[in-house]
């Protein structure tokens, strides 16, 4: 079975731990491991696999060491996985969602991007949780996978820009941020993959320094006061420092993390920047995160219409944003100004 027939709820159900559990194994289709085409694929894990026999017993397949034979494990439609490789198993599965042979495949591009953005909140979750060198190159992956699928596919575009919007904050906000510079850089004119992705890197890591805020004020449901906002204000500069000795991640990511609240007139944090001083990318960011967290539903605030946002950032917010990169974005929905 090869990804171009493999569902994806096949992965998706790995990747969300709704597999069947018995006696502490995890029951698993084969398909997640091997493929009769294996061209391109990620090598699988080295794990324990199991089968059940004639009685109904779970006994074991292959060892932990011996290599993995696509024809013998073609014979079975599922195997067992012990509990405790979970882990493991949902590395594989993300490892086949964000791998070029899937999203080449003929599946919906509705239900790839649905995929798609699942993983990124799932890496993205991890990454909050532990901004390690591993989880930031995973988070990369996700990027770099955003930007293969739209460069493949022009649809991609329409279906990871809907789903950017309609979801709880958090760590959905940074995912759909990240989307959504993408298709504004590409709207700007900027063809780089490698632009695109640091661009897109720029967005999911955008918020990265609130891990260093106190969750007090990151989850007050009220306005802040002017000693809760001093320390907000400090996440820029803490996001840089999570990432200013990592290899991995561009320079140009890093400035646009740094300062995406940096604004033209020079009122903006943390140095005062102002028109060409601040990176494009920031400024991409910029604009980016005001909209999707416009657009998104929160604790204080229900999400506006796409409209509806324009015409509050038009109104409201006109000395943060620049005014040229607006009227891209703008066009991307389909408004006029």
């Amino acid at each position: 079975m090869s990804d171009k027939t493999l569902p994806l709820q096949i992965l998706e159900d790995a990747m969300n731990n709704r597999l069947p559990v018995e006696n502490g194994f995890i029951q698993v289709p084969t398909a997640v491991f091997v493929a009769k085409i294996d061209v391109g694929m990620p090598l699988p894990p080295a794990l324990e696999l199991f089968k059940k026999d004639e009685s109904g017993k779970i006994v074991q397949l292959k060892s932990r060491e011996q290599p993995y034979s696509p024809l013998v494990l073609s014979q079975w439609e599922t195997v067992w996985i012990k509990i405790e490789d979970l882990k493991a198993l949902q590395k594989t599965a993300e490892d086949r969602i964000l791998s070029p042979s899937l999203l080449d495949s003929t599946e919906a591009p509705e239900k790839k991007a649905e995929l798609l953005r699942a993983t990124a909140i799932h890496v993205t979750e991890d990454l909050f949780k532990d901004p390690s060198p591993a989880n930031i190159e995973r988070s990369q992956r996700v990027v770099g996978s955003f930007v293969y699928a739209m460069m493949k596919d022009p649809k991609m575009y329409h279906f990871l820009s809907q789903l950017s919007s309609h979801d709880p904050y958090t760590l959905q906000h940074s995912v759909g941020t990240s989307v959504i510079c993408i298709i504004l850089a590409r709207k700007l004119g900027i063809t780089d993959s490698q632009d695109l992705s640091d661009v897109g890197q720029a967005g999911l890591l955008h918020d990265i320094g609130k891990i260093k805020i106190n969750k007090d004020i990151i989850n007050k449901n009220a306005p802040l006061d002017e000693f809760e906002w001093d320390e907000m204000r400090q996440h820029a500069e803490e996001g840089f420092k999570i990432l200013e000795d990592n290899p991995q991640v561009s320079e140009r990511a890093k400035r646009a993390v740094l300062q995406h609240h940096e604004n033209h007139q020079g009122t903006g944090y943390p140095k005062g920047l102002k028109g060409d001083q601040i990176d494009l990318f920031a400024k991409i960011v910029c604009i980016c995160d005001i909209y999707n967290a416009l657009t998104t539903d929160r604790t204080y605030s229900k999400a506006k219409t796409p409209f509806e946002a324009f015409n509050y950032m038009r109104s409201n917010l006109s000395h943060k944003i620049d005014d040229a990169i607006f009227r891209e974005l703008v066009k991307i929905y389909g408004g006029q100004i």
